[in-house]
């Protein structure tokens, strides 16, 4: 791989983002500073995950040095865990209460951020947690207001959370995950050190770049998206390509710098993706694996028979074939080529091949065909719509198939 390379230049698509300011590089966490000063913040509260990520080894610490140049305590909320739950948002929107804090900065994976986002809505609207689940609750219950927004400092390459209004948190009374969707939570500021992700294992890079590469597929494959950004396919684009030229180099060789920055780029395009051309079938059915298998194996295992699904759609086939030749040496003749191709990548990565590879209970097919139907706009608005009526044998058929 080489920076020089055009077809993985990406710097000036991460600019083009009119949502969030995106601060990339090495050095992106030392402007954090500027930043403070800018906006005359005298308080900030910091959340942050646990070790799996490496935050609290690498990033916290670079943080806290940096926030030692202030003339304030920087209070601090950590081990946030994996797969927050609604009790999770609760605790923490009780700590924002009470710091009352001019930023709040999120530190870590996708859940710490999303988990950041929620409690911070929730703070925000008033709401309790489980009123926020849906689109634009807030903004419906308080049309008008504007609300605070988080700073972010992702420490894996994977949700792209870092710019995307969604935030998935548990629901422990139906052992689902559930969305929030609200514009106003997309963070404000993204501060990306790809270099934070040098401390990742193997287990989580693989898991969280297979989740940004779903990510940038879906969004190909949403040809329905309305009010999508102009550049919005060619972003997917390029995290697709970046992917699959460093997520390998990566895997064989973990202090791979550049391939670090390549998968963190193609993270926050995947994010940028979602927001303009979000997802459907696959990510919709994943929240039924929750807390069996890591979500990005779970999408991962998913992506390929809903894909080959979508593709009883003449515009979906035309735009599976834009993504010719980037799996393969040689470019596919077939969008069914295609399909096959990425498969193949994330089995040669490590990912699963068929949906058996995720070891769980066969019963949890039949329970995701019924989960998916909790949310009945997904299935209608996928590259290839299902009238919720038959959504569940048809999708069950799709899984059987797969497994």
């Amino acid at each position: 791989m080489s920076v020089s390379s055009p077809e993985f230049k990406y710097e000036s698509m991460l600019d083009e983002y009119p949502d969030t300011a995106i601060i990339f590089g090495e050095s992106a966490h030392n402007q954090l500073n500027g930043f403070l000063i800018k906006e005359q913040v005298n308080s900030a509260l910091v959340f942050a995950g646990g070790s799996r990520s490496g935050s609290l080894n690498k990033a916290v610490p670079t943080l806290f040095t940096l926030f030692s140049s202030t003339d304030f305590e920087v209070p601090s909320y950590m081990n946030i865990p994996p797969e927050p739950t609604v009790a999770d948002i609760c605790a923490m929107r009780d700590v924002i209460a009470k710091e009352q804090p001019d930023i709040i900065v999120a530190v870590g994976g996708g859940s710490v951020m999303d988990a950041a986002k929620a409690a911070c809505l929730s703070v925000e609207s008033g709401m309790d947690v489980t009123e926020l689940f849906g689109v634009s609750r807030a903004s419906q219950k308080a049309p008008g207001k504007k609300f605070k927004r988080i700073i972010c400092v992702p420490t894996t390459a994977g949700t792209g959370s870092e710019v995307t209004p969604y935030a998935n948190i548990v629901d422990p009374e139906t052992r689902v995950k559930k969305l929030i969707v609200e514009p106003q939570i997309i963070p404000e500021y993204a501060f990306v050190n790809p270099h934070f992700g040098l401390t990742m294992p193997r287990e989580l890079t693989l898991t969280t770049a297979l989740d940004a590469l779903v990510h940038c597929v879906e969004s190909e494959l949403n040809i329905r998206a309305e009010n999508a950004h102009p550049s919005a396919a060619a972003w997917g684009i390029q995290g697709i390509r970046l992917i699959s030229a460093a997520l390998p180099a990566a895997l064989e060789k973990p202090e791979n710098e550049l391939a670090r920055q390549y998968l963190s780029a193609a993270a926050t395009l995947g994010g940028m993706c979602i927001k303009n051309r979000p997802t459907s079938l696959p990510h919709l059915c994943s929240f039924s694996f929750y807390g069996q298998v890591p979500h990005g194996l779970a999408v991962a295992a998913l992506l390929p028979p809903f894909w080959n699904y979508y593709l009883g759609d003449d515009a979906v086939r035309e735009a599976t074939m834009k993504m010719a030749g980037i799996f393969s040496k040689i470019p596919e003749k077939t969008p069914e080529q295609v399909v096959a191709s990425c498969a193949a990548f994330i089995a040669s990565c490590g990912g699963p091949a068929r949906l058996s590879d995720l070891k769980c209970p066969r019963e949890i097919l039949a329970k995701t065909a019924r989960d998916a139907l909790l949310n009945p706009v997904k299935l209608q608005t996928s590259p290839r719509p299902l009238d919720p009526s038959g959504a569940s044998d048809i999708l069950l058929k799709i899984l059987e198939k797969a497994w």
